[in-house]
Parts: structure tokens; C-alpha cells; sequence
């Protein structure tokens, strides 16, 4: 990349931290996707990401360790070489899509949840079945969008 293009990459980089952080992730592994779907490598090592967003291999490391546990990021292999490696998943957004999926059925399960183990109270219960109402709808719907990128992905 030329140092214009890779000014503009890690500009670009944390501008999608930025966003992610909105929403509560790390700014880091915002910026490191960032610079993941911008890089002209299929893999791109820890080294690399240090110096391309300029901030410590700890930093870097944490965040890939983020992004590979929610199935974003993969870890690869070189023979030959300690030095670690990553690529984006094969289908890094069905990865998030899974995660809404997950996070939305954990707020089905407490509203559930707590109506079972709670004295019922009118507030209470209406807040809950309101939450429920809410994200069991959204998982319909989710559902449905998850099945058709699946089907996007298959013909693609």
C-alpha cells in the first residue's frame, strides 16, 4: 500500500472503531477489522497490525483474541514461523449475525426467566413481556434475514 493509501486505511480503520465502539465493543478490534477488510494480504500478521494502527502487540492481541472469539477473525498457521497471523472468516458477517442472534435470545430468556422467579407486579410484568415481545419479534425477523444471506452466500 502506498503511504497515501495506508494513511487513508488507518483513518478509515478508525473510523470503524469508532463505530463499534458506539455499540460497545473495543475501539481496538473495531480498528483492527478495519484494517483487516482495507488490507491488500489475505493475512495479515500481528506485527503488521502493530505497526500499521501504531499501538502495542498487546493491544493487537486482545482485540484479535475479541475478534476470533466471535468468529470474525482466524488465526493462521505459517510453517516455518511463530509469528502470528489472521485472516477475515469465510463469512465474518453470518459470525456477527450469529452473535445478534445469541445476545437476542439471552434478553428472551432473562425477561423469562425472571417472570418465573419474580412476585408478579404489573410494572414489572409489563416491561418484561415488552422485551420479550421485542426481541422475539426481532428474532423472527432475524432468522429469516440469516436464511437469506445463507442462500446470498451459497450462490455467490
Amino acid at each position: 500500500m502506498n503511504p497515501d493509501a495506508r494513511e487513508s486505511a488507518r483513518r478509515l480503520a478508525e473510523h470503524l472503531g469508532l463505530v463499534l465502539e458506539a455499540i460497545g465493543v473495543p475501539r481496538m478490534a473495531g480498528r483492527v477489522l478495519g484494517w483487516m477488510l482495507l488490507a491488500e494480504e489475505e493475512e495479515v500478521s500481528l506485527e503488521e497490525l502493530t505497526r500499521a494502527l501504531d499501538v502495542s502487540k498487546a493491544s493487537i492481541s486482545h482485540a484479535t483474541r475479541l475478534l476470533e472469539q466471535l468468529g470474525v477473525l482466524e488465526r493462521v498457521a505459517r510453517p516455518g514461523t511463530r509469528q502470528a497471523y489472521f485472516r477475515l472468516s469465510d463469512d465474518p458477517w453470518g459470525a456477527m449475525l450469529a452473535m445478534e442472534r445469541r445476545l437476542s435470545e439471552g434478553f428472551v430468556q432473562f425477561a423469562e426467566r425472571a417472570g418465573r422467579e419474580l412476585p408478579d407486579h404489573p410494572l414489572r410484568h409489563e416491561r418484561l413481556a415488552e422485551m420479550r415481545e421485542a426481541f422475539e419479534l426481532y428474532l423472527k425477523m432475524l432468522a429469516g434475514f440469516i436464511e437469506r444471506w445463507k442462500r446470498h452466500k451459497e450462490r455467490a
